[in-house]
């Protein structure tokens, strides 16, 4: 029996699909840690507002790419409602359907839920766009890789590796799965 492959978790938005407009809103310095969420304005049109974008530059070829040595999962803040959607962007775009893990619903912040879901997955690694989100899941994984955009270029942090491409994380990885081993 093959021994399990290392997990790797993605985000969605920012990471493998394109955000409105092509801009990445977030900055999000100082922002407060807590855990208790609350639905948004934009909370009725979630299961709409990512169905057509389009996926990053890289994506689908990166992921696809790790997905042959690593068990790639999608770890996103959408919530349950939007599972249909998000099922048929993956596999539209990406050819594949991974692993997926919704938020239930808006009683838990995006990224509280996502500290607790890499955790319990036993993530190698996470791709995350929001810099408040990678530095804290930072604290509870081996690493982070922080897709760089202008607005999260403020975050510096041991754990965090900023990336273009999804690819570009190939060599960290193996160099963690190097040390862990």
């Amino acid at each position: 029996m093959a021994a399990p492959r290392p997990v790797l978790t993605f985000d969605l938005d920012g990471v493998l699909c394109r955000p409105p407009f092509g801009i990445n809103p977030g900055r999000n310095i100082g922002k407060q840690r807590k855990s208790e969420g609350r639905p948004t304005i934009l909370a009725p049109t979630e299961p709409y507002r990512y169905a057509w974008r389009r996926p990053m530059p890289g994506a689908r070829e990166g992921f696809l790419w790790l997905s042959e040595a690593y068990d790639c999962r999608i770890v996103t803040a959408r919530t349950e409602r939007t599972r249909q959607t998000t099922e048929g962007w993956l596999r539209r775009w990406l050819g594949v359907l991974p692993e997926l893990h919704l938020r239930a619903d808006y009683t838990e912040t995006p990224a509280a839920y996502k500290v607790r879901t890499t955790q319990a997955l036993g993530a190698l690694a996470h791709f995350e766009d929001d810099p408040h989100t990678a530095l804290w899941v930072s604290e509870h994984i081996p690493a982070v890789f922080l897709v760089d955009w202008w607005r999260n270029r403020w975050l510096k942090a041991e754990r965090v590796h900023r990336i273009e491409w999804i690819s570009e994380a190939g060599a960290i990885l193996r160099a963690l799965q190097i040390d862990a081993g």
